[in-house]
């Protein structure tokens, strides 16, 4: 199937904040992106639903002013529920730096409905614990069942993240149909598990992992992105196969610490029924 080189022309998309094109070394700024989604057959007491999707927030030692904007914005305006595609923090081999900033940062987040998310490659099972302490439902290979509004229900399945081999047809499988009145999401770590999840039907597909390829081309094409999937796939928001397929640049980065021509961004997402 070719790529869905323009999104929907009923999908709204809007950015509030603007990002300096070039950071070095801690993400000094971000994009917030708002998107305004229609899902066939939602049900009225979903209508209106709005949810923060983060990712690859890859925490070090240091605190960036990035994130007292994010704490702002999210006391301001607490949205129903805030997922995270993975990579809380960023050294695999020292979690320690990384952690105090996460204990600093996840309790001044504030949604409706709490915070879900899984685990990424850079994360480590050390984490865990800590992140549940912390008010975070780790959904990793497992399905979450949220009754939000009368009967109208939030369906949210996590893939395996710490290392994409894990996921395996098996868990597909075992999934069962989508209920009805229910808003399904599935949560991602890499964007090339999305064809593999194809059979589950999902309203959203949320993931991360390339950073939007961190280092791009004025045109905005990245060099590298560490996925399999065809640009533009590798960032964004797309329509594939009845699913809206949403992948974030993230707000932190790794590797050589530098962004270029590829800003930190956090998505805000307004899920509404068809005109």
């Amino acid at each position: 199937m070719p790529p869905d080189r323009q999104i929907s022309p009923i999908v709204e998309i809007s950015r509030t904040r603007r990002a300096p094109w070039f950071m070095f070394r801690g993400p000094i700024g971000f994009e917030w992106t708002r998107i305004r989604t229609p899902v066939a057959g939602l049900p009225d007491e979903l209508n209106g639903f709005r949810f923060m999707h983060l990712s690859d927030l890859h925490l070090r030692g240091a605190w960036s002013r990035a994130y007292d904007t994010l704490v702002e914005g999210l006391a301001q305006s607490p949205p129903d529920v805030i997922f995270i595609t993975g990579d809380f923090i960023d050294n695999q081999n020292d979690h320690r730096p990384g952690l105090r900033t996460l204990q600093r940062l996840l309790p001044q987040f504030k949604s409706r409905l709490g915070i879900y998310g899984i685990l990424g490659n850079h994360d480590v099972d050390v984490i865990s614990p800590y992140l549940r302490d912390l008010g975070v439902h780790l959904i990793d290979c497992r399905r979450a069942l949220l009754e939000s509004a009368s009967n109208a229900r939030l369906e949210l399945i996590g893939l395996p993240g710490l290392n994409r081999r894990d996921l395996d047809e098996h868990f597909i499988r075992s999934q069962p149909p989508k209920p009805a009145n229910t808003l399904r999401i599935i949560l991602s770590h890499y964007p090339d598990q999305f064809p593999r999840s194809r059979p589950l039907n999902a309203d959203f597909f949320l993931s991360g992992h390339t950073h939007g390829g961190q280092i791009c081309l004025p045109n905005g094409r990245a060099i590298i992105t560490h996925d399999k999937s065809p640009w533009p796939y590798y960032k964004g928001v797309h329509r594939r196969d009845g699913t809206w397929y949403i992948v974030s640049r993230g707000l932190g980065f790794s590797g050589l610490p530098i962004r270029i021509n590829c800003p930190a961004e956090v998505a805000e997402i307004t899920v509404v029924k068809p005109e």
